[in-house]
């Protein structure tokens, strides 16, 4: 099972610069976790990624697992400001066009809980996977994730319009884009 080398990769992101920790599965939490803290913004709100093992998950919740040959690492950061409910139409239509930008994953609009998500997921083996490979896609994840979150904020508390953002993520590097 990927969790039971949650330890080894913690260490493993350690020794690269991250933060990170295990929370082990528990009474009332039947899944284990890896928690990655991937930025701390100027407001000091911490981006933490959460990592588990999708087999983990689908044992939790489902009655009969099936049994594949390989598994996934599903990594999910759910950003630290909300989405305002007036502003969840535009902030989906933005998160959309990011997400066509990106080399893996994808940006989510959870409305239930007001918030923006980013998520993807790692093909295993049955040992795992390697801690270059969740190093080398974290540090991926850590560019685009905190790149793209100015913007999206700004759409999701009705700060910047979808359009403003829209030609501003669309700008080459050094242009004049509009300003927040």
């Amino acid at each position: 099972m990927t969790s039971e080398s949650f330890p080894a990769l913690a260490s493993a992101l350690e020794a690269a610069g991250f933060v990170a920790w295990c929370e082990p599965a528990a009474e009332g939490k039947p899944i284990s976790s890896l928690f990655v803290m991937v930025h701390v913004d100027a407001a000091e709100r911490r981006y933490v990624l959460q990592a588990f093992d999708a087999k983990e998950v689908a044992a939790a919740v489902l009655s009969q697992v099936p049994d594949l040959p390989a598994g996934l690492l599903q990594l999910t950061l759910q950003y630290p400001f909300p989405v305002r409910p007036a502003t969840f139409a535009d902030t989906a239509r933005l998160l959309h066009r990011l997400s066509n930008l990106l080399p893996i994953g994808t940006f989510l609009l959870a409305e239930d809980e007001q918030a923006v998500c980013y998520r993807t997921m790692i093909p295993t083996d049955s040992s795992g996977v390697s801690a270059e490979t969740l190093v080398g896609t974290l540090v991926i994840i850590r560019h685009f994730c905190v790149e793209c979150a100015a913007l999206i904020e700004a759409v999701a508390s009705g700060e910047m319009s979808l359009d403003e953002a829209a030609a501003r993520a669309s700008a080459p590097p050094g242009d004049s884009a509009p300003k927040a």
